[in-house]
């Protein structure tokens, strides 16, 4: 008897340990460990996403720097979450917001945008690339985005872009493991996201 509950025990144990292993609260999502596209940020600077965050846990957003809406909301929560994870004592946490709107969205652009909010770029960075590398990151991340209203006035063509409004949470490994609303951020639940990736 006392043999065969050691067999089962023996049996059990590791498979009870696999279980665990798997069941993880955050799924991956999208995986974009398997490549890297070459992005400048707002210093002109050359930045290899996602290789150049790797070991770190990235909150990426997504903006254009014309909208009237959502993107600036977005963009402060953001900016509310880097103070409240600071007071947390939470470290290592890197931020990445890309524009969708490269044509106008030039990093000197997406400079001045933050350095209007007051964003501390230690920590931050806004990416612009070329639009076949931008939307393919947006593709793995299942972020949409399309033209909406345009006119033409003295200043030339104004448009404004239907968008997602998506914050998504990268790993450590350069995976999806969690979405949020950009504009309407829970902070509890990403702090608490972030907290079971550390």
């Amino acid at each position: 008897m006392a043999n065969k509950l050691l067999r089962l025990s023996c049996l059990l144990v590791p498979t009870l340990f696999l279980l665990l292993a798997g069941c993880s609260r955050l799924p991956v999502i999208s995986d974009l460990s398997g490549r890297d596209y070459a992005f400048l940020n707002q210093d002109s600077t050359r930045v290899e996403f996602p290789s150049a965050y790797k070991g770190n846990i990235v909150v990426m957003s997504f903006v254009y720097t014309h909208c009237p809406d959502v993107c600036p909301l977005t963009t402060n929560n953001i900016q509310h979450l880097q103070d409240t994870l600071s007071l947390s004592g939470i470290s290592g946490v890197k931020f990445v917001t890309m524009t969708f709107d490269p044509e106008r969205d030039r990093p000197r652009v997406l400079k001045e945008y933050a350095e209007i909010r007051g964003i501390k770029f230690h920590d931050w960075n806004f990416l612009w690339g070329t639009k076949a590398n931008i939307d393919s990151v947006l593709d793995e991340v299942d972020f949409r985005y399309f033209p909406g209203d345009s006119s033409y006035t003295k200043s030339g063509l104004v448009y404004y872009i239907t968008h997602s409004n998506k914050i998504v949470l990268v790993d450590q490994d350069g995976r999806d493991r969690a979405e949020y609303n950009g504009s309407e951020l829970d902070f509890q639940q990403i702090v608490k996201d972030i907290r079971e990736l550390e």
